[in-house]
């Protein structure tokens, strides 16, 4: 399984893709949304886990894309400071599956992930 991490502080991202390569996924990486979109062209896709708040395109524009323009269903996975309830509203009527605050519980995203994808298999 291909999942792809749109996240733009460094440590965030390294810390996310050394879980997800010690339970066996292949991990795709994007520091912001543009680059994610280019990934989701070109790669084969299962899972995308991404920020809000990043440069260029947004982790909700990103949302938007991939429940609009994929032609297959991917899930999403948003990971963010905000904590605003609208802003969680927002994002899981834009298609986002799950949405979690930073900071980041490990455990809780690596749930969160093999569930979507067995849900999706």
């Amino acid at each position: 399984m291909k999942i792809l991490v749109c996240e733009d502080n460094s440590l965030t991202l390294r810390s996310i893709e050394y879980s997800l390569k010690n339970a066996g996924y292949d991990v795709s990486k994007a520091m912001d949304g543009d680059q994610g979109i280019l990934i989701l062209k070109e790669e084969e896709i299962d899972l995308v886990i991404t920020d809000i708040n990043m440069p260029y395109t947004k982790g909700l524009e990103l949302v938007r894309y991939v429940n609009t323009q994929m032609e297959r269903k991917i899930p999403v996975i948003i990971i963010t400071g905000i904590t605003l309830e609208e802003t969680r509203e927002h994002a899981l009527e834009l298609g986002a599956q799950e949405f979690l605050t930073k900071p980041l519980d490990l455990d809780v995203l690596m749930g969160k992930v093999k569930s979507l994808l067995e849900k999706n298999s």
